[in-house]
C-alpha cells in the first residue's frame, strides 16, 4: 500500500518573517492604543521595522533575491504598518500555519514499511 500525500507548496514568505510582523503589531499595538497622537508615527516605525525584518529575512535565511525580497518586505511593511494590532495578526497567522503544514506534510513517515 502506498501513501500517497499531497505535497503542500512552501510559503512565500519564511516563518520567521510572518513571526516577526505579528511580534512587531503587538508590541506598537500597546503604543497606538495608549497615545493617539503617537499612531502615525508608531505606524510609521511599525511599517520601516517590518519592512526591513522581512527583507532582511527573506534576503539571507529564505535565499531570495533582492528584488523578490524588497517587494515581500513593502507588502509586510505595508500590513504591519496599519494601525491597530489587527493586519498584521490576520496576515502573519495563516502564513506560521501554512509554513508548520509544509514542514509537518513534507517529514517522512516514521512507520515506513519499505524500509523494513
Amino acid at each position: 500500500m502506498t501513501d500517497e500525500r499531497r505535497s503542500i507548496p512552501a510559503p512565500p514568505i519564511h516563518p520567521l518573517a510572518a513571526f516577526a510582523i505579528i511580534a512587531l503589531d503587538g508590541i506598537f499595538g500597546t503604543f497606538e492604543i495608549l497615545d493617539p497622537l503617537l499612531l502615525v508615527f508608531a505606524c510609521v516605525a511599525v511599517g520601516v521595522l517590518g519592512f526591513s525584518a522581512t527583507v532582511m529575512v527573506q534576503r539571507f535565511l529564505a535565499k531570495d533575491d533582492w528584488g523578490a525580497s524588497l517587494a515581500k518586505g513593502l507588502v509586510m511593511g505595508i500590513v504591519a504598518g496599519v494601525p491597530y494590532p489587527i493586519a498584521g495578526t490576520v496576515v502573519g497567522v495563516p502564513l506560521l500555519i501554512w509554513a508548520g503544514l509544509q514542514r509537518r506534510n513534507n517529514q517522512p513517515l516514521l512507520d515506513n514499511p519499505e524500509e523494513k
